[in-house]
Order: structure tokens, then C-alpha cells, then sequence
């Protein structure tokens, strides 16, 4: 007690200030027991710098009081929300009351609290919108004098002004086709009065807290449309009330915590008009923007399918036509395809038939003409031995026949009957179709005695022959015969009813091969006529098949050469073949 008297200080104070730094110890100790993880707060950025303040006392008095948590901010854009991934990671979001009516209905988000400013008696009418137009305009005095005209949007305005425009217009009757056009703006105030004097906007869509904190000077140049009066809101406005700003809990935030958020924001003082109250109700801002159809309401909606298909009805419509049209095409060009194929099979089998029909022909053709060949040539040995034998038969009558005159008789009869068995077997290669024996030959002693075998009655040579110089040629010798028969032949029937034929077969080298010319002086030919001996079948005399050209043409082909029809001069036909030498392959 002596100590007590001698110190007047109370001793609960002494012993505080004895046991004040141990307090501190321990309460920095316990602080540090706590991990403090972010506390994300996201504010959609269109339209929030009206209630930055309120958002920023709010965020500092959060910080003060929250220990497990740190406060952190992110400003959102409207395109950045409109990807529901964008709120992964977010707590809460401060948004206004479409955007939040939007993430409210498909992301699950949960009001908090709701912005209310000191003009309204309530957060259910916290927000509307003034139109405005410049004084010195007369010619718009009425929402209806706004029929086809422009309003002006601030740039970094929230979507609210354009929403409540459109749904007051609605409200009074407006159709959709009378409805004003909207126009982003950019800059300062000065810049919108300035973009009202020139006529790019006829009118101005502003938050009212905005307008009422425009220079005097301004607002004094500006007309207020249809004013309303005796309304929740104190400030003058054109549209009806609707509730404001919101903070809204997304599905990551914890229910206890929202539970103490929700009473912290309402223990808060007001900050420059502006306060939390108790969440509005926003039942009506859904039915506006369903009402009007709202493209960012809409883009977070689910459609069904029933809404997809009478939304594209008519690309839906067009893509039946379409589709209809194909499947037509389909079945018609497949009726088409089998039909032709059918006649395309058809018409190859006729083709096949004709073709086996022609070669049967060719081939009869061929032994005949063939036949004459042989008989032509078997008059020469069939004679000598004929020959031969007579003459041994009358020596030997009379007596004559020695020894050495019937081996030469015998000799000779021997290599004539053997000439006539070469000549008659290939006859019959070529009739079978078996490879031609080519061999080495002079072309103009084969070609001479043509000439000399066709003579009229008085035993005149009817066709003249020409050569230049001696022509080898490696080849069949028959099939070279046979060429140059059919075209003698057909040249001596051609000037069968001249009065002076004259037929001329010229013999000339060319290039490892020989060119073979017969022309006559017969009629004059039409050029219908010489188109037609360039067709396979096609012939010029009446009753003819057309097989002997057919049959030089071939051969020239088999010997890589070709055929050329010409008309003569001054009349007749001129018929050139041109044939190459090569050695066969043995097979």
C-alpha cells in the first residue's frame, strides 16, 4: 500500500503496461497461424465509375475487418462475361442489373446486396435514364418526335440506358419499326453536347447521377423528355424506376461467409449519396429482357431445339428444298446411269457381234481373194507338169525317151508340184490365222508380173508399171501381193467403162519402206464418195461390201503404214500406200 500511495498511477494501468509487450508477442504470433488467401471481387467495368467510390470505401473497410482474406479487385469486361468461364475463379461480382438478371437466371449467381442511392426511397427504383436533347432543337419535344432518329450512348455507359429506353418506348405503345437507332459515343461531355449541335445524334441517353454531376453551363443547354414526377426517384428522369447495381455471390463463394458479407455491406456508412441496401427484386428486369429479347440476356440462354428450328425456319426450309433436290438428282441420275449402262451394254454386244460378223467376212473375203491368187498361180506349175508329162508320153511313143531326159522331166515335175504345195499351205497359214513367214523380197519383181497378168482382148497390158529403182522389203510377199491386187483391181473395174484406160502402178522407196501409188482416169469422184473410202465398210459400187479397202487397210496397219485417198487429175483416183519393214519376233 506504501507503493501505492507513493505511485498515483491505478495499478490495472501499471500492470498493462507491464504486460503490453507480452500481448504483442502473442498476438503477432497468432496472426501469423493464419494463411490469407485472395477474396476476388469482380466489378463489371461499362457503368461502374458512377459507383466507384462506394465500391472502393467498400473494398478498404473489408480489409480492415477480414483477416483470413485478402480483398482483390478485377474489373470485367460485358464481352469477357459473356464467357461463364470468366467466373471460375471469382467470389463475387458487382454488375449491373441486367448483366446480373443474365448470369442470376444461367450461372447460378446469388444477390447480396443491391446498390441504393440517396435520390431513391428504395433499391427496387435505384436506376433510370434521362433523355435528353439540345434546347435550340424544336423539332423533338416528345418521345415520339424520336421516330427513326439517333440516340447517343456514352462509350463505357452500362447496357441499363439502352434497356430502359427500348422498354419505355415499348410501354407506350411504340412498334419495334418506330424505335430509335443507338449510337455509341466517345469522349467528355463537351464532345456529346457538341455531337447534339451538328445532328450525328438527335438525342442523348444518361444516367441521371451523370447528368446531375455535368457543369451547370451544360445541363442548362439540355432539355429533359417527358419528365417524370411524384416517382421513387428524386432526380429527373425519363424512363420508368428499375433496381440498380448489385453485389452478387457466384457458386464459389462459401454460404456462411456471403451470410457476414451480406450484414458487413449493410453496416456501412453511405458513401457520396451512395449505400448497400437489401437485395432488390430483379423479377421485373427478367421480364423486361425477355421482352425485348435482349441479345446478351439471350446469349447465355439454352435454346431448345424447337426455338432453333423457328428461329432458322427458313434456312431449315431451304435446306429441305435442298436436300429434296439432291436426293431427286440422286434417283434420277442413277434411273439415267443404269439405263445407259444397259444400252451402253447393249450397244457393246451388238458392237461385238458386228465385229465377229465383219471378221467373219474379212476372213472369207481374204480366202477368196486369196483363191484367185492361188489358182493364178498354180496355172504355171499345174501347166508344166502338164507340159512335162505330154512330152515324155509322145517319146516315149515314139521310142525317144532316154534315161537322162526323164530325170530332168522328173526334176522338174518334182519342183513344180512342190511350188504348188508352198503356195496352197500358205493359203492355208493365213486362212488359220497362224504368223505370216516374212522374208526378204524384191517388191518390184513381185509387183511386175500384176501388170502382165491383166490384158484386154488384144492382149495389151492394161496396167502400166513404174519403179525408180530395185525395192527390198522384209515382209509377207502374199500380203504385198494381195494389197496390190485389190488395188489394181478396183481400178481396172473403175475404168471398165472408159473408152481409153489408162492405170498406172508407181513403186517408190520411202524412209525403210516402200510407197505403193495406183491411179486410174475412171469417173470423176465426189467428196462424199472419198469420205466414204476413209470408213471402214463403206463402199462405192453398188452391191459391194466394202472388204477389199477394208482388208488393204489392215495390212497397212499390220506393217505400221497407212492409207491415203486422192482425187486424179484431170478425173479418176489416186490411191497411195505406204508400208514399213520390220523383222517379227519369233513367237
Amino acid at each position: 500500500m506504501k507503493g501505492f500511495k507513493e505511485n498515483p498511477m491505478p495499478l490495472i494501468i501499471r500492470l498493462t503496461l507491464v504486460l503490453l509487450p507480452f500481448c504483442t508477442v502473442c498476438t503477432n504470433s497468432y496472426s501469423y497461424e493464419y494463411v490469407r488467401t485472395p477474396l476476388i471481387i469482380a466489378v463489371q467495368k461499362e457503368g461502374s465509375q458512377e459507383i466507384r467510390p462506394l465500391i472502393e470505401s467498400t473494398l478498404k473497410s473489408l480489409s480492415q475487418v477480414e483477416r483470413t482474406r485478402v480483398p482483390e479487385l478485377r474489373y470485367l469486361s460485358l464481352e469477357s462475361l459473356k464467357d461463364q468461364s470468366s467466373l471460375k475463379d471469382i467470389d463475387y461480382l458487382i454488375a449491373s442489373a441486367s448483366v446480373f438478371a443474365a448470369l442470376e437466371k444461367y450461372s447460378g449467381l446469388k444477390a447480396v446486396a443491391s446498390v441504393k442511392p440517396a435520390v431513391s426511397f428504395s433499391a427496387d427504383h435505384a436506376s433510370s435514364t434521362a433523355i435528353l436533347v439540345d434546347k435550340q432543337n424544336l423539332s423533338v419535344k416528345t418521345l415520339k418526335d424520336l421516330k427513326g432518329k439517333t440516340i447517343g450512348l456514352p462509350a463505357q455507359s452500362s447496357p441499363e440506358e439502352r434497356v430502359q429506353v427500348l422498354n419505355e418506348f415499348k410501354m407506350q405503345g411504340f412498334k419495334e419499326s418506330d424505335f430509335a437507332t443507338f449510337k455509341r459515343i466517345s469522349g467528355e461531355y463537351g464532345k456529346w453536347l457538341k455531337d447534339l449541335k451538328n445532328g450525328s445524334i438527335d438525342a442523348l441517353a444518361l444516367d441521371p447521377l451523370a447528368f446531375r454531376k455535368l457543369p451547370e453551363s451544360i445541363r442548362m443547354r439540355m432539355n429533359l423528355l417527358e419528365p417524370r414526377i411524384k416517382d421513387d426517384y428524386i432526380l429527373g428522369h425519363t424512363t420508368a424506376t428499375y433496381p440498380g447495381w448489385v453485389m452478387a455471390a457466384t457458386l464459389k463463394a462459401g454460404k456462411k461467409e456471403t451470410v457476414y458479407l451480406e450484414a458487413f455491406l449493410k453496416s456501412l456508412r453511405p458513401v457520396e449519396g451512395l449505400s448497400w441496401a437489401p437485395q432488390a427484386d430483379y423479377r421485373q428486369t427478367h421480364q423486361v429482357l425477355t421482352s425485348l429479347d435482349d441479345p446478351f440476356y439471350k446469349s447465355f440462354k439454352k435454346r431448345t431445339w424447337r426455338e432453333i428450328v423457328e428461329e432458322n425456319l427458313v434456312w431449315w426450309a431451304l435446306a429441305g428444298v435442298v436436300l429434296f433436290s439432291w436426293l431427286l438428282h440422286t434417283l434420277f441420275t442413277n434411273r439415267l446411269v443404269n439405263m445407259r449402262t444397259r444400252q451402253l451394254f447393249e450397244a457393246n454386244e451388238r458392237r461385238l457381234k458386228a465385229e465377229e460378223h465383219y471378221h467373219n467376212l474379212e476372213k472369207a473375203s481374204i480366202v477368196g481373194q486369196m483363191s484367185n491368187i492361188v489358182a493364178h498361180e498354180l496355172r504355171q506349175p499345174l501347166a508344166a507338169i502338164s507340159n512335162y508329162s505330154l512330152a515324155m508320153k509322145r517319146r516315149l511313143s515314139k521310142g525317144n525317151l532316154d534315161e537322162d531326159a526323164l530325170s530332168f522331166a522328173i526334176s522338174k515335175l518334182l519342183a513344180e508340184s512342190g511350188r504348188a504345195s508352198e503356195i496352197i499351205e500358205h493359203v492355208q497359214r493365213y486362212a488359220k490365222g497362224k504368223p505370216s513367214d516374212w522374208k526378204n523380197f524384191s517388191v518390184s519383181e513381185l509387183l511386175k508380173p500384176i501388170c502382165e497378168n491383166y490384158r484386154d482382148s488384144q492382149d495389151i497390158p492394161l496396167v502400166r508399171f513404174y519403179c525408180r529403182e530395185e525395192q527390198n522389203f522384209i515382209g509377207d510377199p502374199l500380203e504385198i501381193e494381195l494389197v496390190a491386187r485389190n488395188l489394181v483391181k478396183n481400178a481396172i473395174e473403175a475404168t471398165s467403162c472408159v473408152k481409153d484406160p489408162q492405170i498406172l502402178l508407181e513403186l517408190c522407196p520411202e524412209n525403210g519402206g516402200v510407197r505403193i501409188t495406183v491411179a486410174d482416169n475412171g469417173p470423176q469422184i465426189s467428196d462424199e464418195a472419198l469420205v466414204n473410202l476413209r470408213e471402214p465398210l463403206k463402199s462405192t459400187k453398188i452391191g459391194g461390201l466394202g472388204l477389199g479397202l477394208s482388208i488393204v487397210k489392215r495390212i497397212c496397219e499390220s506393217y505400221e503404214g497407212h492409207v491415203e485417198f486422192s482425187k486424179n487429175s484431170p478425173t479418176g483416183l489416186k490411191v497411195t500406200v505406204w508400208l514399213y519393214s520390220k523383222v517379227r519376233e519369233e513367237r
